[in-house]
């Protein structure tokens, strides 16, 4: 009976659903990238990269959403990287930045013999070199501010092809091979592998490197390769790749007090071999390159989020406001060096707060941060990603004639709800008073938890779905609210042990974890089925993920509509980037995380709910990438009016606890539409 219902239940469904979702918004993307091969970008350019922009980004989290189901590995890697080259490929059409021109110029400049560092551009010593790409690129009153490798670079490319396709062209392999180091990130820490889409169909990285031809790409992907040998622990090889990631774009130098405190600091010498050799060939002018930095960095002052506003409070003095904000960098660093355990997570940080602290912050910088959201999903750098495309507004001062300019209200649009979400998030930190990250064990054993009320239809194949995982459940627990059916009946002839809870499923739950020795407790309802490879997963990622405190397997509906995936695609969405999950998600957790938060809340509803908030206050939470499938039965009907009600409760549960109130019984008597709380006789949950 089991097998039948089983095959039914979590292959029955049609997968063309996910996957005809999954081309839309990939078709959307596409659509996007051809506007800019069209007549009409040429002519209404501000309009079309705004446009293009726009719904770039509404592919790209749909496509993220959508993601198919039923792929193994190999083709997951496979689809996102046709997608990813396909896209990139449309928007090649975007037109290039006048900083491609400057690529090309000093490149030129370089397979000549000469040195950018020697003077600015319209020095009257580079008079012989002056063509058409000098005559658009920007700043030429002023040094270079790129590095002897980075400059090597454009020499190697200029003198191969004297043209801004050749830098497009190299960028867009570049940022594959981004894509494929987060493939193997992804699967080094046992992560979703669909979270790469987050990167790989961002409109930033789309726009910046396959369109505008921006060569931070090189930057992001050395930082990558060395973070990766890091973790391998081939510290010559990291040392070695940061080298490479400051000869790219100086701004690398960052990272060096981190990598000074994790990476074995008595094998750093080898950064010097990047460092010095690409440099003796401009050793004599090599100072030119630290005026042109300090020109850009230290006495600009553009798009700062934190460096603008301090450049007005001290009248206009960019150096002053630049002295404070390296001050505060400063700091930020040393508390990431002592509380980030993980290093991905701490370059991450390192590279966030730069974006953050940076007198002078093109839309392009953002993508420093953006490829660790693979790793680390956050409500705050996704909207940034939204909000960033206001930086194309400055394409209309060009068109009218005038100087690139980007309107000062465009730059509150762009960090002002960034910003907001931020200091959201920040609460945990706050909480947690900037301890450093706690180091959980590696765990060995894992217990489900199944809460149960009158669920003879349903409990014989949700165990069977869970004494089927390999390996099997150490532990599992049938915690009853007091059914009136058949329900316990069924779980002891299945050999699984039964105890009886009080009323309300955190109620249940709670009870159900004070009989478990496991060290994971894995929980899920009574209408859902468990996939064969979920205990393999859960163990997996706790193993490689120290700092990591529990989340959600992830669920999916047992039949398919487009109703259906609607709230599959939401419940992700939150889960991922919110860190909230619901019940019928699979969630799990560490018993010792609970233990540290007094234990599982015991609240008749919301208790799923309170448990991610709580989780999030001790550690990091994650969504896996599925496994849980769930029955429809809640919304057969009255969908849309259920969806309501969820919100507005959830809403009310959040003021509540806002002001320090437990409404949960009044909210579990209007969710199952009783006039009082009297437990849970005779109530399915649901």
């Amino acid at each position: 009976m089991f097998s039948s219902l089983y095959t039914k239940w979590c292959y029955g469904r049609d997968p063309n659903t996910r996957l005809a979702f999954f081309c839309c918004p990939v078709v959307l993307i596409l659509f996007a990238g051809t506007l800019h091969w069209t007549d009409w970008a040429d002519a209404y350019k501000g309009y079309a990269m705004l446009i293009s922009y726009g719904l770039a980004f509404l592919g790209c989290l749909s496509a993220w959403a959508g993601f198919p189901d039923g792929l193994n590995v190999s083709q997951k890697i496979g689809l996102i990287l046709f997608v990813s080259l396909i896209v990139r490929l449309s928007m090649m059409g975007i037109p290039e930045s006048d900083d491609a021109y400057r690529y090309l110029w000093e490149g030129k400049l370089v397979a000549a013999g000469e040195s950018p560092y020697a003077y600015p551009a319209n020095h009257p010593h580079y008079l012989p070199y002056r063509d058409a790409y000098w005559e658009a690129m920007n700043h030429k009153d002023r040094l270079t501010v790129y590095p002897p490798l980075a400059e090597w670079l454009f020499a190697g490319i200029s003198s191969v092809a004297y043209t801004p396709w050749a830098f497009k062209i190299l960028f867009i392999i570049a940022d594959l091979c981004v894509i494929g180091m987060l493939i193997a990130l992804s699967s080094r820490y046992k992560l979703a592998l669909r979270n790469v889409l987050i990167y790989a169909l961002n409109p930033l990285s789309l726009f910046a490197f396959a369109g505008e031809a921006h060569f931070d790409v090189l930057l992001i992907l050395t930082i990558l390769l060395s973070v990766w040998f890091a973790e391998d622990r081939k510290f010559y090889w990291a040392w070695f790749w940061l080298g490479i990631a400051i000869q790219i774009k100086v701004i690398a130098i960052a990272l060096l007090p981190l990598y000074v405190w994790r990476c074995q600091w008595q094998k750093s010498w080898v950064i010097l071999i990047p460092l010095v050799i690409p440099s003796l060939h401009f050793m004599t002018t090599l100072p030119g390159l630290l005026h042109g930095l300090w020109r850009f960095g230290g006495l600009g002052a553009f798009n700062g989020p934190i460096h603008s506003p301090l450049s007005v409070l001290v009248t206009g003095d960019a150096a002053a406001a630049t002295g404070v904000v390296m001050l505060l960098f400063g700091i930020v660093m040393l508390w990431i060096i002592r509380s980030i355990s993980l290093l991905p997570k701490a370059v991450y940080l390192t590279l966030a707060a730069l974006v953050l602290f940076l007198p002078v912050v093109h839309y392009w910088y953002i993508l420093w941060a953006i490829p660790f959201m693979v790793l680390f999903p956050g409500l705050s750098w996704l909207v940034l990603s939204f909000t960033s495309g206001a930086y194309f507004f400055s394409v209309f001062s060009v068109e009218q004639g005038e100087a690139w300019m980007l309107p000062v209200w465009a730059m509150w649009v762009i960090w002002l709800p960034f910003l907001l979400l931020l200091a959201y998030e920040v609460r945990f930190v706050i909480v947690r008073r900037f301890r450093p990250d706690k180091v959980w064990r590696k765990p060995e054993t894992l217990a489900v938890i199944v809460p149960t009320l009158n669920e003879e239809n349903h409990i014989e194949t949700c165990l069977s779905s869970v004494k089927a995982m390999r390996p099997p459940p150490d532990e599992i627990v049938v915690c009853d609210g007091g059914s009136h059916d058949r329900t316990i009946l069924i779980a002891e002839t299945m050999h699984v042990r039964v105890v009886a809870g009080g009323p309300g499923r955190g109620a249940q739950i709670r009870t159900g974890i004070a009989t478990i020795n496991s060290d994971v407790v894995l929980v899920i309802h009574a209408d859902c089925l468990c996939g064969a490879d979920v205990r393999r997963r859960i163990m997996a990622m706790f193993e490689k993920n120290a700092d990591v405190v529990g989340g959600a397997v992830g669920q999916r509906f047992m039949n398919s509509s487009a109703k259906l995936l609607l709230i599959e695609l939401l419940n992700d969405v939150r889960a991922t980037f919110a860190g909230a999950s619901f019940g019928d998600q699979g969630q799990f957790f560490r018993i010792t995380a609970v233990e540290s938060m007094n234990g599982f809340p015991d609240y008749p509803l919301m208790e799923d709910v309170e448990l991610s908030l709580r989780l999030n206050r001790i550690g990091r939470v994650v969504l896996l990438d599925g496994g849980i499938r769930n029955s429809e039965r809640q919304w057969r009907q009255h969908f849309f009016k259920r969806i309501g009600l969820i919100l507005k409760l959830v809403f009310i549960f959040h003021v509540n606890r806002f002001l320090r109130r437990d409404v949960t019984k009044q909210l579990y008597a209007k969710y199952y539409n009783r006039k009082q709380y009297r437990g849970c006789d005779n109530i399915q949950q649901k």
